[in-house]
């Protein structure tokens, strides 16, 4: 089957304070600022953000290796199909795929 990628800038993506980075450009690029919200948030919801955001590719990641262990799972009748199918839907998500 054809590998599938995501479009969204390359991490590593790295948090500070309300800011998300990239290292993987030189210089580094700024993915998300964290002061120009428009809703009013905390400092620290601010920055509790841009660590989840942060972690978005390593999560992706994981995300994918995890989809071929359920499949492979779901095959050895080990696990369930519906988890293994709203992965796939979250990854289809991020893939900019409709799902």
């Amino acid at each position: 089957t054809k590998e599938k990628h995501a479009t969204f800038t390359p991490g590593p993506w790295v948090a500070m304070g309300k800011a998300v980075y990239t290292e993987s450009d030189n210089p580094t690029r700024e993915i998300l600022w964290g002061g120009h919200n428009t809703r009013s948030a905390s400092d620290e919801e601010k920055k509790a953000n841009a660590r989840l955001i942060a972690a978005a590719p390593e999560m992706y990641e994981q995300c994918k290796l995890f989809e071929k262990v359920l499949s492979e799972l779901v095959l050895m009748d080990e696990a369930d199909i519906e988890n293994r199918n709203k992965l796939r839907e979250v990854l289809a998500k991020v893939e900019g795929e409709t799902v």
